[in-house]
């Protein structure tokens, strides 16, 4: 029998598997696949029992986002933090918690501090530029946190210059303001926000004019213009009003025909054309047919001859004294005057006249009735025209609805047609597998399918392979390796116990081999 030899000089194959023989090696092997299965087992228990997080906070400035999440800390809330948006997540079941809980800490707190300053202690010996300083900057942030409250506003910055008031008024200076205003993508200000802007700052701080406010976006577009924001304003109320009136009479109309053909079966559009020019006259008028006497002034006198007065024009003449008949000629003259002043009073009448804003030129209405709907026994549905009868009652009723005046050029217009029935649409169910409840199922499956996997897959292989006995190689049994895995040397020769040992291992675990092993040494041995 050939004698058993071990190579000095293995192959790092047969290096190897000794390696993984050692009994220590294995046990490390064990306990390290043991902890990789469990860890892998509880990150597939964790992912599948994770909670979906919902938006809390975005675009938080920093010193409100630590705030909050060292509120959220302190309340034991999970959070995660988006690194890309900053926004702020927590569990969707949490969101209005963990929103109550920070409103109660005053979070965030926005862009700044506003009348909260007052409640802090201020420090020994503060000039009274840092109070007046310091009280701007409450009334900015103020103003800023309610420009902020309007929809279409993301934030806003609020810069105000108050000058010192003087004692002389020829030194006074007004006041003025500037807002910015950052607004989400694809909203705009109405006109009337953006004067609601203005009036409430105006009224906020005194002797400040809403002309000396300016308020620009993000885009550096100025939406305040002194110049056409008056008439801008008047054409929007105008167009408003005219709207109001347009809708009201198309109500009454719909309201007065839907209990006759039925709701859904009547449409009607009326346009009124609007008289928006003011006008102002003022008459004073006169009653000249029956005056009466107010007051009357009279006065007569009479001068008979004898007088010696000189009469005429002053001069050479007038001076000279008269002579025998100019005496003669005065003792018979004689002269009498009257005048009288009266006066009249007369009725007189004074009205001042002012035509209303907005009267109704001109009205045109349009209504539009369906056929009326018969079904028949076997569910089917028959259109029916109105009579001219039905149409006339109808357009009777359409005049007196909206005060038809013939002499101002209204128009009403009454029509019978068929309604085309809108298209059934298919109520869209969305897919089973996006269903809440299947998603979470089915990750509770993939969940199970990954630890099966990794028990069955890593985890039972690398312990059947740790726990088995070493083999014995075929170079014990045969007192060599084969000759392709044995360099050439001198080997050590085995006892006769271990190779006992050694074949007692093999024909336990391989049979077969042992057989074979066993026929060779019977081979060798002839």
């Amino acid at each position: 029998m050939a004698e058993a030899t071990i190579d000095a000089n293995p192959s790092p194959v047969a290096s190897a598997k000794n390696l993984l023989d050692l009994p220590a090696v294995r046990q490390g092997l064990l306990l390290a696949g043991i902890a990789a299965a469990i860890a892998i087992g509880i990150a597939t228990v964790l992912w599948t029992r994770a909670p979906d997080y919902s938006l809390l906070y975005s675009n938080l400035a920093d010193r409100d986002a630590g705030a909050v999440v060292n509120a959220l800390q302190a309340a034991t809330i999970p959070y995660e933090f988006d690194q890309a948006s900053g926004a702020i997540l927590v569990p969707a079941s949490r969101v209005h918690e963990a929103r109550l809980k920070l409103a109660a800490d005053g979070l965030p707190q926005g862009s700044g501090l506003g009348f909260e300053l007052m409640g802090e202690e201020q420090g020994f010996g503060v000039s009274q530029f840092m109070e007046n300083a310091r009280y701007q900057h409450m009334l900015e942030t103020e103003l800023v946190r309610t420009i902020a409250s309007l929809r279409p506003v993301r934030g806003a910055r609020v810069h105000l210059a108050m000058p010192k008031q003087s004692v002389f008024v020829r030194d006074r200076r007004p006041a003025s303001a500037s807002v910015m205003v950052e607004l989400f993508p694809g909203r705009r200000l109405e006109d009337s926000q953006v004067a609601a802007i203005v009036h409430m700052i105006a009224s906020s701080i005194p002797d400040l004019e809403t002309g000396n406010i300016t308020v620009v976006d993000q885009s550096g577009r100025l939406l305040t213009d002194a110049d056409s924001s008056a008439e801008l304003a008047l054409t929007t109320q105008q167009f408003e009003y005219k709207t109001r009136v347009e809708d009201s009479y198309t109500r009454r109309i719909e309201e007065m025909l839907i209990p006759l053909v039925g709701a859904d079966q009547v449409r009607a559009q009326v346009t009124a054309e609007m008289d928006f020019t003011m006008t102002e006259q003022t008459l004073e008028s006169y009653d000249s047919a029956d005056p009466a006497l107010r007051s009357e002034q009279s006065s007569s006198q009479t001068r008979l001859g004898g007088t010696t007065e000189p009469v005429g024009v002053p001069g050479a003449l007038t001076n000279q004294p008269p002579g025998a008949d100019d005496l003669a000629a005065a003792a018979n003259a004689q002269s009498s005057s009257n005048n009288a002043v009266r006066n009249y009073e007369l009725d007189r009448s004074v009205s001042h006249v002012r035509q209303p804003v907005g009267t109704i030129r001109r009205l045109s209405v349009a209504v539009i009735v369906d056929e009326r709907q018969t079904v028949a026994e076997d569910g089917s549905a028959t259109s029916t025209p109105l009579t001219p009868t039905e149409l006339e009652r109808m357009t009777t009723l359409v005049r007196e609805a909206v005060g038809f005046d013939e002499a101002r050029g209204d128009t009403v217009n009454v029509i019978n047609a068929p309604f085309m029935a809108p298209a059934e649409l298919e109520p869209t169910q969305a897919a089973w597998w996006e269903m809440p409840l299947v998603q979470q199922a089915l990750r509770q499956v993939v969940g199970l399918i990954l630890i099966l996997g990794v028990i069955f897959g890593l985890l039972r292989p690398v312990v059947r392979h740790l726990l088995a006995p070493p083999r014995p190689s075929t170079a014990l049994l045969t007192g060599g390796a084969p000759a392709e895995y044995l360099p050439s040397g001198p080997r050590p020769v085995l006892s006769y116990e271990e190779r006992l040992n050694a074949a007692r291992s093999l024909v336990g675990e391989d049979p077969r081999r042992a057989a074979r092993v066993v026929k060779d040494w019977v081979a060798e041995d002839e």
